[in-house]
């Protein structure tokens, strides 16, 4: 089962993001999410007038050297001003982007003081849709870092809670991403801390409780994620 959600995993994070309009075109690019050639191929097939455009759009193989001010120069003919980071991912955050599953939309909705992380995370990842498992990720440091460490317990066990009734529904991704995604990766994260993962298992819920034992016996004598996949390779039973 791990292979199939590892190279879904890889499939969904390396996902092209549409680019659906200049003002998204314009953070993507401001936070390194569009690349030359993404930026003359949507010039292209908008069709937009203007002159730093028409540039862009005759260009072969460019480079962001050799773009120069182009690109601002070709946001400023829409009509769209100089805008930096912050700026950036508050446009992507105002038009729900970048987009993400509906796990990930109820950790954003019940954890507003996850926000912080969730923002640098967009930055990290070019205001690009990273994945459900990077999404989820990002959520297991923040319940560790800022709630586990800080003594937020409870806020811990409300999400605990928020992955029990996630995990408890019908859709196998949804069970995947909380088992692999949550679970094991907090077991990871806390592995290198002093207090190990013991300390999270009183808020497991019966759901979340069989999905922690599982993984635990999948890494039994395991040192490594290429060990797992090598040995459910040679036993897929």
């Amino acid at each position: 089962m791990l292979i199939a959600v590892y190279n879904r995993t890889v499939a969904h994070s390396s996902e092209a993001a549409p680019i659906p309009d200049p003002e998204s075109v314009q953070a993507r690019w401001v936070l390194g999410g569009v690349d030359p050639e993404e930026l003359v191929r949507w010039a292209l097939e908008q069709g937009l007038s203007g002159i730093a455009l028409q540039q862009i759009a005759g260009l072969s193989k460019p480079t962001k050297a050799g773009l120069a001010n182009l690109p601002e120069r070709a946001f400023a003919e829409l009509g769209l001003k100089p805008i930096d980071n912050e700026r950036a991912v508050d446009i992507l955050l105002a038009s729900s982007e970048p987009t993400t599953c509906v796990a990930i939309s109820s950790v954003l909705t019940t954890f507003p003081d996850f926000s912080g992380r969730w923002r640098q995370h967009i930055q990290c990842w070019g205001g690009n849709p990273a994945g459900a498992y990077n999404d989820m990720a990002r959520f297991v440091h923040f319940v560790v870092d800022d709630l586990y460490e800080n003594g937020n317990i409870e806020r811990v066990r409300d999400a605990f809670l928020l992955m029990e009734r996630l995990a408890a529904a019908d859709e196998q991704d949804t069970r995947d991403l909380i088992g692999f995604g949550f679970f094991e990766t907090l077991q990871n994260v806390s592995s290198w801390k002093s207090y190990g993962s013991k300390p999270f298992e009183q808020f497991l819920g019966p759901v979340s409780e069989l999905l922690w034992r599982e993984i635990q016996r999948m890494w039994v004598g395991k040192t490594s994620l290429a060990d797992v996949i090598r040995t459910e390779r040679e036993d897929p039973q």
